[in-house]
């Protein structure tokens, strides 16, 4: 862990791989975003809270309501840094303006997208409003990625934003421009969800699998399922997430690993991200 907050710089990335690993509860990070994207990891977690009927609009970060502070917000935590890598990334001169193309955070894989899911807390209808408007600024330089639902057409950006928890699907599906995405439910994806609405679907895996027992991990049937609803996402296009996953003893947190890996799962959720990046 560094000493010090790294800085928006290009060399927060420097020489670091890209890997499919998801940031769960980013927020409780010593540096939030930056810790992990310094690691290369690619999929990011904020829970945001906000509170209209208290006449704040402000988009609050954390775990719970005693966590909340004004200092810790969607914009402090999160867009605001990820908007000044993206510039530090994205200089304007004529060879970019003539190239058309925008540079991701990561150094070594520019093409790159970063996924942001945003958990909404508070009421879906509420919260969507207050999201949405706060991704202008990026969503002006086209930092974002889009799927124009009219022509079936996407534009990759360097930040893909996925809404989760309580964000309402039909605001998604609405848009014509799509450029907020919804976290799928992995297997549950019926046909409403697709690649256009939902680029990752997840779920927790006793959800999914029901409850492992075993310190091998899961069994035959559990594996069976596991597998099902993975390639029944990858046929639609969406990639995969298993969330709440064993964690203690470690044996068994890797043998669930190994086997959810083994299945073709796409992004690891993990709480500790050194071991994760490692994990094989």
């Amino acid at each position: 862990m560094p000493l010090v907050r790294p800085a928006l710089t290009t060399e927060l990335t420097k020489d670091v791989l890209v890997k499919q690993v998801h940031s769960h509860n980013d927020y409780w990070r010593e540096y939030p975003c930056l810790t992990a994207l310094s690691l290369g990891v690619q999929s990011i977690e904020a829970d945001v809270w906000v509170f209209p009927e208290l006449n704040d609009s402000t988009m609050y970060v954390g775990h719970n309501l005693a966590s909340l502070t004004r200092d810790r917000t969607l914009e402090s935590l999160y867009l605001n840094p990820i908007s000044a890598l993206l510039d530090a990334f994205n200089p304007v001169t004529r060879a970019n303006e003539e190239a058309g193309t925008l540079n991701g955070v990561f150094d070594t894989d520019s093409g790159a997208t970063l996924y942001l899911f945003v958990d909404m807390k508070t009421d879906g209808l509420a919260t969507w409003s207050y999201v949405y408007n706060a991704l202008e600024p990026l969503r002006k330089k086209n930092y974002l990625t889009t799927y124009n639902s009219t022509n079936d057409t996407w534009k990759q950006g360097p930040l893909t934003v996925i809404g989760t928890g309580k964000t309402p699907f039909e605001k998604v599906q609405s848009l014509a421009v799509r450029d907020v995405f919804f976290d799928g439910v992995l297997g549950g994806l019926n046909d409403s969800f697709t690649a256009g609405t939902s680029p990752i679907a997840s779920s927790s895996l006793e959800t999914l699998v029901g409850k492992v027992d075993s310190i091998d991990g899961l069994n035959a049937s559990q594996i069976q399922r596991l597998n099902e609803a993975i390639s029944d996402a990858h046929a639609k296009g969406i990639y995969t997430r298993i969330w709440d996953t064993p964690w203690w003893p470690v044996e068994k947190q890797t043998n669930v690993w190994r086997q959810i890996l083994q299945a073709g799962s796409d992004f690891l959720n993990a709480d500790d991200l050194e071991y994760a990046i490692h994990f094989q």
